[in-house]
């Protein structure tokens, strides 16, 4: 068969696959993501068998979701990092991000010995970055869901989420030209004027972007994110902090509908495919005590890091402990924000395959404990 016709009947499989497999998870009340890695760890055996021009397309298609998908996630946030919103939150959010970052850094000086193939430094940068991970898109969604979005313990978890996320980028970006012996920092600068240059101009960029048509300005918007990853990727990094960057700086920029409206159709078409080729990373067939304990470990440190900073920080910004509680479960949402991210670390080659399983594990975990702690302390404020 040709290889054409085995690309397009592959890509019909995974993608009808992964809607399917995230509908179900949905029906249970959680995140389609979920049934999309589940999706992936099921198919692995056949995928592994495509020809490896297939696979290396694949892998590209999936790459461009990922692009697209972050890009719109850095727009998102944007509206979360004005000045006002940061004030109101800030003790929080510090919680929320210091306290993940300094026990995800103890985690992993005790794991680098037998999951650190490019050394201690970008090891102990890029772990300590993923445990303050929030998922900001999954927060977003379960508060929209719960009636919460606007309401004062919505807009200040979704603020503090952003806090975190932006600092466990920019510390990714870190880990990144770490792993390549700081080689990659040369040309940051030129990936921070690229990100800029709409800031720098944004009045006249508004007026000309608002002027286009809707298709127009999601191809302009695609264009921006794919230069910027590229960027990022010539320089050695990952091709999604660049575009998180830009979706960032871009989610500023922009007028409505805005970036995250425009281009999160698109990405939503393909980022499935990721999220399945990221449970295809998952292999639990090398499961062994060692393997279970790291997973212990990283889900302990993981909860343990996010719930308590996040819980310690409410409280000393003043918060009740009823809102402090719900606070601390909402920021303990990863999702596929800390999914993307263990799939960046096993790309960079920071961190090794078994590592990757315990994340991903932790991922999973960490999002489907969100809506049932949420019911739970609803529950206890109504005496149930």
């Amino acid at each position: 068969m040709p290889e054409l016709a085995v690309l397009l009947a592959a890509l019909a499989v995974l993608l009808g696959l992964a809607r399917l497999a995230g509908a179900a998870a949905a029906r249970l009340g959680q995140p389609a993501v979920l049934g999309e890695i589940l999706c992936g760890v099921a198919v692995a055996p056949a995928t592994r068998r495509l020809p490896a021009p297939v696979d290396t397309t694949l892998t590209a298609i999936a790459q461009l979701g990922l692009v697209l998908f972050l890009f719109a996630a850095g727009a998102h946030l944007a509206p979360s990092l004005t000045r006002t919103r940061l004030k109101a939150v800030v003790v929080p959010a510090l919680g929320a991000t210091l306290v993940p970052l300094g026990l995800g850094a103890v985690l992993a000086l005790g794991l680098a010995r037998r999951h650190a193939p490019a050394g201690t430094g970008p090891f102990v940068v890029f772990v300590a970055a993923a445990m303050a991970v929030t998922a900001l898109p999954v927060l977003a969604r379960i508060l929209a869901e719960r009636g919460l979005l606007g309401s004062a313990a919505g807009r200040r978890a979704l603020t503090a989420a952003a806090v975190s996320d932006l600092t466990a980028w920019a510390l990714l970006a870190v880990a990144a030209a770490a792993s390549h012996g700081w080689s990659a920092a040369a040309p940051l600068p030129v990936v921070v004027l690229l990100a800029a240059v709409p800031w720098l101009a944004r009045s006249r960029f508004r007026r000309r972007l608002a002027r286009l048509s809707r298709p127009s300005a999601t191809a302009v918007l695609v264009a921006l994110a794919c230069a910027a990853a590229a960027v990022t990727e010539a320089a050695g990094l990952h091709p999604a902090i660049g575009a998180f960057f830009a979706g960032v700086v871009l989610g500023h920029a922009v007028p409505a509908p805005g970036p995250a409206a425009l281009v999160t159709p698109v990405a939503s078409l393909l980022a499935p495919l990721y999220f399945v080729l990221v449970g295809r990373a998952v292999d639990l067939g090398r499961l062994d005590a060692a393997l279970a304990a790291d997973i212990a470990a990283v889900a302990a440190v993981a909860v343990a890091g996010k719930c308590g900073g996040a819980y310690l920080g409410a409280r000393l910004g003043g918060l009740a402990p009823h809102p402090a509680g719900v606070f601390a479960v909402l920021m303990n949402t990863r999702g596929v924000t800390e999914l993307v991210f263990a799939g960046i670390g096993l790309g960079l080659g920071v961190i090794d395959g078994p590592l990757y399983t315990a994340m991903v594990v932790m991922a999973l975990a960490t999002t489907a404990m969100t809506g049932p702690l949420l019911t739970r302390l609803s529950r206890q404020r109504e005496g149930v």
